[in-house]
């Protein structure tokens, strides 16, 4: 896999700032250890100290036995303890030694040190890796979406540019050529569907851009969905011809909530996918069925499908499936992205299904009272 050059950067950057971590707990550990070796140094040194006084004490006779020696030792160096040889005069035969408990607490304060240092470069080093794969993350994700936004500029301008170039033509023809009664009505016939198509590309970029920015207002009112979805049919297959190849079976007389002019943008981005990712002869099934408190709206169609790992992902702006089908179907990934959002804001949920034997179905769930 060839790395791209913010990948190189980014990698350098971890190796860096993962080796300075790393130096700093070593530094840290090793000047622990030297500081250890100081003190257990200059306690002893404190040995050849204590004994110089003792001694010196002594000579001037400020002891009158062993017991003034040990307290004027544990006076004034509480750390040193005194050992006498019992077969000589214990005030001349004495040996003054650290107490076994201070070689312990400086040991026991050199290994809480290296703990200390050891725990503070992992906790260090786990908040650095989490903020480095955060950051990658985020930058991956930025990187993704600044190529999903060239794409969908490169789509939306074959989408602008083709239906333009078919109107244009048409006008020529018109302007140019004298044309029977039935030529003049295809051409009629044709240009409508362009415009129409136009028309509805600009309403879902609006329409994105509303919900991207979160200032999509619903005018929620009761409906009946059964009379609104065979309109809605009607108004979509007409004009496309498709009134052969998409079967409804409504359930009568359901009754909801909802926002009509939503609805229909919802209905129509399915249908548009449905028929997108088809055969030429396929059938779309559209089932409405009530469940519980639910209304069911279920769109088959009989396509190469879905895949599993990419269920979620078809509901993201500007996505678009990478498999060589897709790549060769117009579209700008914003319909399903429209969908999803326009149907949270109903606080209803979609899920995709497989449908039997072949293709996908997109599985609507309404709240109803």
């Amino acid at each position: 896999m060839k790395l791209t050059k913010t990948q190189i950067v980014f990698a350098i950057v971890t190796v860096y700032i993962v080796a300075a971590f790393g130096w700093w707990t070593y530094a840290h550990v090793r000047s622990s250890n030297e500081l250890y070796q100081e003190q257990k140094a200059m306690l002893e040194l404190l040995c050849y100290k204590a004994t110089l006084e003792v001694n010196g004490a002594a000579s001037q006779e400020l002891f009158n036995d062993t017991t003034d020696m040990q307290r004027f030792l544990a006076i004034n160096f509480p750390q040193l303890e005194i050992v006498y040889d019992q077969t000589l005069a214990p005030m001349d035969n004495f040996l003054i030694r650290p107490k076994k408990d201070a070689y312990e607490h400086l040991e026991s304060k050199h290994n809480g040190a290296v703990r200390m240092y050891a725990l503070e470069g992992l906790v260090m080093m786990g908040l650095l890796f989490w903020g480095l794969i955060w950051i990658y993350r985020n930058l991956q994700n930025k990187l993704k979406l600044k190529r999903q936004q060239s794409n969908f500029l490169l789509s939306i301008t074959h989408e602008l540019k083709t239906p333009l170039a078919s109107l244009k033509l048409y006008l020529d023809t018109l302007l140019k050529r004298e044309l029977g009664k039935e030529q003049t009505q295809t051409i009629l016939t044709n240009s409508q569907a362009d415009v129409m198509r136009l028309r509805e590309l600009v309403e879902n970029i609006l329409t994105a851009a509303q919900l991207d920015t979160q200032k999509y207002e619903l005018q929620l009112y009761e409906t009946n969905i059964t009379e609104l979805v065979t309109q809605i049919v009607e108004r979509f297959s007409l004009p496309r011809n498709l009134a052969h190849r998409i079967r409804l079976n409504l359930e009568q007389e359901v009754f909801m909530d909802t926002d009509v002019q939503a609805f229909e943008i919802i209905l129509n981005n399915l249908l548009t996918n449905a028929v997108k990712y088809s055969p030429a002869n396929g059938m779309i099934d559209i089932v409405l069925t009530t469940q519980d408190s639910l209304v069911k709206l279920c769109i088959s169609d009989e396509g190469a499908g879905i895949k599993d790992t990419e269920k979620e992902l078809v509901f993201s702006q500007f996505y678009r499936s990478g498999d060589e089908q897709t790549r060769k179907t117009k579209g700008t990934g914003l319909g399903l992205f429209i969908v999803k959002n326009l149907l949270n804001l109903m606080g209803a949920e979609i899920k995709v299904r497989n449908n039997q034997t072949k293709g996908t179905t997109f599985e609507l769930s309404f709240q109803y009272a």
